[in-house]
């Protein structure tokens, strides 16, 4: 497991150690422990999509702005497409309402938090070190179909000159081989990803997104995947797979407006 756990102002949250190395970035897998939402939706539940209450939703964003120490967090509405939101000027809603159809997220402003909604799909983050950009990308298997990772760097180096061989990259706890079961697969995914069955109709996600962002240019030394699945850790995260009906958890990062 790569993975640092840590407690925080009644939040549990996880950090890689492959970007905790750099004190300019501010990043955290949140599990679903220590909000204000009700069951099903117990009780860290980030999105305002699944049925819960708005204000306990809104409760919970403010708890991990303070807990991350995030002033301003963005979130769109995810449709596991490959469209990208870049935001490289103050003129955005933060606290407003989501723009719909994105599931790319991209800044290089200091203080903004990228937030990517999760029930068993993966959070990837992506670091520029040399330019100080960022991406979050809400990547399930439509997305790695569309090969979302791919389009992320391929953003990056446009936008930013970017060079993917720079890039760290880390994969969030998510649908794990254990429990990614795919019995279309001969119909819903290319044969190109069929030898990353762990056994017989089921897939590891996490092998494909490396595979993807390997092909993309970032360099093996680069990646770091949490290696835990969402749905085996009931208590630890939320699992559409698993209940249906249930919260979101996310994963943010952001830029830090100082240096601590």
């Amino acid at each position: 497991m790569n993975f640092n756990l840590v407690q925080r102002d009644g939040l549990i949250y996880y950090r890689f150690p492959l970007l905790e190395q750099y004190p300019e970035i501010v990043h955290g897998v949140l599990g679903r422990q220590g909000g204000v939402s009700h069951p099903p939706f117990d009780s860290l539940n980030l999105s305002f999509s699944v049925g819960d209450q708005i204000e306990r939703v809104r409760t919970n964003r403010r708890l991990v702005r303070e807990t991350l120490g995030v002033e301003e967090m963005v979130s769109v509405g995810q449709v596991h497409g490959n469209n990208v939101l870049i935001l490289t000027t103050r003129e955005y809603q933060a606290a407003g309402a989501e723009v719909q159809g994105i599931d790319i997220l991209i800044t290089n402003l200091p203080g903004l938090g990228l937030l990517i909604k999760q029930a068993d799909c993966q959070a990837v983050l992506l670091y520029d070190p040399d330019v100080k950009a960022i991406a979050n990308i809400h990547c399930g298997w439509r997305g790695n179909v569309q090969n979302i990772l791919g389009q992320a760097v391929a953003q990056l180096r446009a936008v930013f000159n970017s060079r993917p061989e720079r890039l760290l990259a880390a994969i969030s706890p998510s649908l794990g081989p254990c429990c990614a079961e795919f019995v279309n697969y001969r119909v819903e995914w290319p044969e190109s990803f069929w030898p990353f069955q762990a056994k017989p109709t089921y897939f590891d996600l996490w092998e494909i997104s490396r595979h993807q962002l390997e092909t993309a240019g970032v360099q093996p030394k680069n990646i770091q995947i949490a290696g835990l699945c969402t749905r085996c850790h009931e208590s630890e995260f939320f699992s559409y797979r698993r209940d249906k009906i249930t919260g979101r958890g996310a994963t943010v990062i952001a830029l830090a407006e100082k240096i601590r």
